[in-house]
């Protein structure tokens, strides 16, 4: 298998395709494949920077167009990119999946390599290997999608961490309009998540934040998804994060409001610690390699707790994030994140 060509296909959220990054390491880092990637662009920052990947392609959904993007145009750029997958000739291609759908599989029309690995137990005419989901169970997400690399000699080894990196001059940038003091601690609050049952509400943070900022020495940075709650495309979290900082006046709060994703990654990559309910931001915190205290609502944390950091998870028996009082988390956060 000496130089291999591999296209692993990641089409989920931001933190599915962070949970492929053992994967794509660990095939790169064999120096028996080359690792090129296809994602859209909602979650492509996240591997941008990933030293283990030699191409990356990356598509929009129509649902994920920009203001003025018309569906002509994303259809049309979808398609000259088909064209070009389909000159790299590629030996294998992986579905990055817990389960493969129809929507992988027309890429695989498209691109037509030799062999096709997926996971699942419904065969079709292109998957050549055929994976069944690990045993063990509950599996965490991470172990799932690494093993996908059984065909490639992988499964002696265990998947490693994640991989993240932030851009650089973007950090800088934020360092100096943020007025982070590199000597003293910076502990990030993520106060967003999209589905109800893991938004925890503006007064339990604002306690939080007192809490730990009356309590150690530290500059909290505010983190959350930009724009009006009413925002039908992309509903953001601006009125929260106003009512948390209203609700704390005289505490050292970075109020950042992030408008793009390499902004948040470089954001979180000045922190020291992460307070965030289950998602995305929560896997990219790991990612980072920071401790995070984890408020879970109805997902299961055994298959998508932090991955390789330390961390705590917090899930009440409601399974809403909003039985969690403010004490219960500080607890968390002085036995996790405080050195």
């Amino acid at each position: 298998m000496s130089d291999m060509r591999v296209l692993i296909i990641c089409r989920d959220n931001i933190g599915d395709t962070l949970l492929t990054t053992p994967l794509i390491s660990a095939l790169a880092q064999s120096g028996q494949h080359q690792v090129d990637v296809l994602t859209n662009n909602y979650a492509a920052p996240v591997l941008q920077h990933n030293p283990d990947i030699r191409q990356l392609f990356f598509y929009t959904k129509l649902h994920h167009r920009e203001a003025g993007q018309s569906r002509l145009a994303c259809v049309l750029q979808r398609l000259k990119l088909m064209l070009t997958l389909k000159k790299q000739r590629y030996d294998a291609v992986i579905l990055a999946k817990s389960r493969w759908d129809q929507h992988g599989m027309k890429w695989v029309k498209t691109v037509r390599p030799t062999r096709v690995i997926a996971l699942g137990e419904q065969s079709h005419p292109l998957i050549t290997d055929l994976l069944p989901p690990p045993g063990k169970s509950p599996c965490h997400i991470s172990e799932t999608l690494f093993s996908l690399g059984r065909p490639f000699s992988l499964s002696a080894i265990a998947p490693g961490k994640l991989t993240l990196l932030p851009d650089t001059a973007i950090a800088a940038s934020l360092r100096d309009t943020c007025a982070i003091d590199s000597t003293v601690p910076v502990y990030a609050l993520q106060i967003s998540a999209r589905k109800p049952s893991q938004q925890w509400e503006a007064t339990r943070f604002a306690e939080l934040a007192e809490k730990i900022a009356t309590r150690h020495a530290c500059q909290i940075m505010l983190l959350w998804s930009p724009g009006s709650r009413d925002n039908p495309r992309h509903p953001g979290d601006d009125e929260k994060a106003h009512e948390i900082m209203a609700l704390c006046p005289h505490l050292p709060i970075k109020a950042v409001s992030t408008t793009s994703l390499p902004q948040l990654i470089a954001a979180m990559s000045l922190c020291q610690g992460l307070v965030s309910s289950d998602g995305g931001a929560m896997h990219m915190g790991a990612a980072l390699g920071l401790p995070v205290v984890a408020l879970f609502g109805d997902s299961d944390p055994a298959c998508w707790h932090p991955w390789q950091v330390n961390y705590q998870v917090l899930q009440p028996a409601s399974r809403e994030v909003n039985a969690l009082s403010s004490r219960e988390v500080y607890d968390a956060f002085v036995q996790t994140i405080i050195p």
